[in-house]
């Protein structure tokens, strides 16, 4: 359903100055997000036993905010109410039980528009992927391919730094995918394969009940993969015209001017950190710069490569440390070393300890 024309590009266009105004030199820092990542929270959590008034209060997040249209909220305090909310329901699944209740696309403001509209399947999330800056500058998603088997797959992020205890995020916003999917298509199509970059939170069989798809922990990344044929399902019930419309609103409200490019290098240098040496010519390539004008564009913004390179390491290297059953051979094949020594060197520079005592602090590590 369409909102009224002009209270649509009211809502819409003081979200698009908030997006732009919210973001320090990284470009993620201080994202906000569409309050509609929350939708149906208080319900929610109503029905699964809990009071929600106290749990928002401890993230200063208002109630209000359930009731404005287009609202914007720190993704921090999202993000880390999540957390805090399974710990309290003792439902390490909340995520995933959450998004079931949401719906696919309701989250994600007029991108949901221009998606239940658009041709096909590829053409929603292709679209989705240019600009989900409308929702968040903290997310990223990309369509993709395989490398040798040619699976389609699309990926998604979070690319706030500094942040641990993601995973209830993560997986609510993969279950929203999993749900758009369904219903974008009709439900002819569905996810074939999931990825987490994480490990398990909940019991295996809770993935195998909320995706009906096998489920691979300790991933790369996070994706859900299709056939190639998949891409091509026609979007049911779709109109050209409000396809037209709504594009042509977030084109206009939604500049991609809106993210610094440091923003956009630390999004692909993160999806691309386990290349390694010949990284900044590969993230150069992905934005279509040449990496003397990239270096160039981002010593405007006061940053260079290799401080947002450090960073994304830095930031990596939390989660995956995180993470007790990645070998740490792995976690430093994933950050891009070559071998785990300049691993061990780089947590004594970042953190002040060897990896197997961070990654034991962190294990100890019980607080929100």
């Amino acid at each position: 359903m369409i909102p009224e024309s002009g209270v649509w590009e009211s809502n819409m266009a003081s979200t698009a100055k908030l997006l732009e105004s919210d973001h320090d030199d990284a470009g993620v820092k201080s994202a906000l997000v569409r309050a509609d990542i929350l939708r149906l929270y208080p319900e929610v959590v109503c029905r699964l036993g809990g009071d929600p008034e106290p749990l928002l209060a401890k993230e200063n997040i208002s109630p209000e905010i359930f009731r404005q249209t287009g609202a914007m909220i720190s993704y921090r305090r999202a993000i880390r109410l999540l957390h805090r909310t399974a710990i309290e329901l003792e439902r390490p699944d909340f995520g995933m039980a959450f998004a079931a209740h949401q719906g696919g696309t309701a989250v994600l403001g007029p991108l949901e528009v221009a998606m239940s509209h658009a041709p096909t399947l590829g053409d929603a999330y292709r679209y989705c992927a240019e600009h989900l800056r409308t929702y968040s500058l903290a997310t990223e998603l990309t369509l993709e391919n395989e490398r040798g088997s040619g699976r389609p797959f699309i990926r998604w992020e979070i690319c706030l730094d500094r942040l641990p205890h993601q995973e209830q995020a993560i997986e609510q916003g993969m279950a929203l995918m999993h749900h758009a999917i369904l219903a974008l298509s009709g439900g002819s199509v569905r996810a074939r394969e999931v990825w987490f970059g994480h490990d398990y939170i909940s019991a295996p069989t809770r993935y195998a009940q909320y995706f009906g798809a096998r489920v691979e922990m300790n991933a790369p990344f996070n994706a859900i993969f299709l056939n190639r044929a998949d891409l091509s399902a026609p979007i049911a019930n779709r109109s050209q015209q409000i396809y037209d419309m709504a594009t042509s609103f977030i084109d206009t409200q939604f500049p991609d001017s809106a993210r610094p490019l440091s923003g956009r290098v630390r999004s692909v240098a993160a999806r691309l950190l386990s290349r390694g040496g010949s990284l900044h010519i590969d993230v150069a390539s992905a934005i279509g710069m040449h990496p003397r004008t990239m270096q160039r564009r981002l010593s405007e913004e006061g940053v260079s490569f290799e401080d947002i390179k450090d960073e994304v390491r830095r930031e990596a290297a939390i989660r995956y440390l995180g993470q007790p059953t990645i070998p740490l051979t792995r976690v430093a094949a994933m950050l891009g070393y070559s071998e785990p020594s300049v691993l061990t060197r780089s947590c004594h520079r970042w953190f002040g300890a060897s990896p197997r005592k961070f990654r034991k602090d962190i294990a100890a590590d019980v607080e929100l």
